[in-house]
């Protein structure tokens, strides 16, 4: 019987001592973020040039998570551009702590200051959900940012985009660039439930369904675009590697591919591949706008299918190159536009 207490006693002694070690540590841990987010953030963007205000910081969670409340932040740039959100919500397990949750159910909005070039722009969305996944060196692994009920337009202007929700994320390369061409990373972008601003011809409907697009720079991009920091990248073998793009609209579906860089008047120049099945609306609109005759849009439909082929998932697709040249977009060998030139400074 006493061997029995024996041991009881030693499992409670133990397990004493480990919920004291734990309550010591997460203390410690938290103690090292209140600290850390008493100056180091405002520090860190005021160097940028970014002013920036956490308000009201509260650090709890005890036991199993480690969270950071804060009654709103906000950053203003050099620029003008603001960027502020209400109540906001940090948190990670506590035996995770590089895995990180950052929420806002309050609006968040964003004011982008006008230039010579641009109007000034406004930008909210209804909440806000940022995961991040952190290094053992404290840098991101990965960002992912969702935010729903998104609006954008001009200010004062009285015809925003609005869309269901945004999903903007960054992964870091596989390994730390090192070399002039190696990569900085991938961003993808992806906008569903986008309702377009005025009228949109039929059989075209007012809203598209998704907008993706994943991007990969390739060589060290200047903080601050310059035709001095963009001739260096240039120079030194940077592209803009667009892996994929796609849009589905109205029953269409848009994917595309290319390489991107700078021209010898630092101009993005460029050549990739499109694919597009669904392109009988294409037909039905340009007949609706009169473009082509009604007798003829049947036997426009029948070439077009002449054309197309059979993809690997079902769909039959128009395949066709793109090419971007002294400013020029063409589609095969039609052009299709003319780019705006890029104002580097």
């Amino acid at each position: 019987m006493l061997h029995r207490y024996r041991a009881l006693f030693l499992a409670l002694s133990v397990a004493i001592l480990l919920l004291l070690a734990y309550t010591a540590w997460w203390s410690t841990l938290a103690w090292r973020v209140r600290t850390a987010l008493a100056d180091a953030p405002a520090k860190a963007m005021a160097e940028k040039g970014v002013m920036l205000d956490l308000r009201d910081a509260v650090v709890g969670g005890f036991p199993l998570t480690l969270t950071v409340e804060l009654s709103g932040a906000r950053a203003q740039w050099p620029s003008g551009t603001v960027l502020e959100t209400g109540a906001v919500t940090a948190s990670a397990f506590a035996w995770a702590p590089m895995d990180v949750t950052l929420s806002s159910t309050a609006p968040v909005r964003l004011n982008l200051a006008g230039s010579a070039r641009h109007d000034p722009m406004t930008g909210s969305a209804g909440r806000m959900v940022v995961e991040a996944s952190l290094g053992l060196n404290g840098k991101p692994k990965q960002v992912k940012a969702t935010f729903l009920s998104v609006m954008a337009g001009l200010e004062g202007g009285n015809s925003p985009l609005k869309a269901d929700d945004l999903t903007l994320t960054w992964t870091a390369p596989s390994q730390p660039p090192t070399g002039p061409t190696d990569s900085q990373g991938q961003t993808s972008l992806v906008i569903s439930g986008l309702d377009l601003p005025g009228a949109v011809p039929a059989p075209l409907q007012q809203r598209i369904d998704q907008v993706a697009l994943s991007y990969e720079p390739r060589g060290p991009l200047p903080t601050k675009p310059s035709v001095e920091g963009m001739t260096a990248w240039r120079d030194g073998g940077g592209t803009l590697d667009i892996r994929s793009f796609r849009v589905l609209w109205s029953g269409m579906d848009l994917r595309a591919n290319a390489t991107l860089a700078l021209d010898r008047d630092m101009q993005p120049e460029g050549a990739g591949t499109a694919e597009l099945s669904g392109a009988d609306a294409l037909i039905d609109v340009m007949g609706a706008r009169g473009n082509i005759p009604a007798d003829r849009l049947a036997v426009m439909k029948q070439g077009l299918k002449g054309l197309t082929r059979r993809s690997d998932d079902g769909r039959d697709v128009l395949s066709v190159p793109i090419t971007l040249q002294n400013r020029q977009l063409s589609v095969g060998p039609i052009v299709v536009g003319v780019m705006p030139v890029v104002p580097w400074n």
